[in-house]
C-alpha cells in the first residue's frame, strides 16, 4: 500500500474496516438465524402468517436466493424433523407445497423471537438518531 494517494488509502482503510473489524457486530447472530434450515422456516412463516399463502420449492428458492439442490436437501432435512409437510397442489398436481407442521412452526417463531431480540439490541446500542440513519442506510441500498 502507497501512501501516494490519500483517498485511495482511506477507501482501503474503510474496506478493511468494515470486513475485519466486526468481531462482535450483532447482526451476525441475524444473518445467521437466515440462513439453511432457519432461514427457510422463517421465510415459511412469514409467508404463511401474514401473505396467507403457501410457497413451492422454487419459490422458496428465489426468496432464499438458493440452487434447486440446496432447497431440496433441506427440505429433505427439514420433513425427517417433522417440521414440514410437502404435498401436491389441489389445482395443480405438478406442484409441491410447503406448509409448516406444528412443530414447525413452533421452531420457526423461536426463530422469529431470536432476530427480534437481535434487532432490538441493535435499536438499543445505536439509539433512535443512528436507527433511523442506518434505515435510510439500508432503503437506499435496496433501492433499485
Amino acid at each position: 500500500m502507497t501512501q501516494n494517494n490519500p483517498q485511495k488509502l482511506a477507501k482501503e482503510e474503510i474496506t478493511d474496516n468494515l470486513i475485519f473489524n466486526f468481531k462482535n457486530n450483532p447482526l451476525t447472530d441475524f444473518f445467521n438465524c437466515c440462513k439453511g434450515e432457519n432461514g427457510i422456516l422463517k421465510t415459511l412463516l412469514l409467508y404463511e402468517k401474514l401473505e396467507k399463502r403457501t410457497l413451492t420449492p422454487g419459490e422458496i428458492g428465489n426468496i432464499q436466493n438458493l440452487t434447486s439442490g440446496r432447497v431440496a436437501t433441506t427440505l429433505k432435512s427439514l420433513e425427517k424433523k417433522f417440521y414440514i409437510k410437502r404435498t401436491i397442489d389441489n389445482n395443480d398436481h405438478r406442484k409441491i407445497i410447503v406448509k409448516l407442521t406444528e412443530k414447525g412452526q413452533k421452531v420457526a417463531e423461536k426463530i422469529m423471537e431470536k432476530i427480534k431480540a437481535t434487532v432490538q439490541k441493535l435499536i438499543e446500542k445505536l439509539g433512535e438518531h443512528d436507527t433511523k440513519e442506518y434505515l435510510r442506510i439500508l432503503m437506499r441500498l435496496n433501492s433499485k
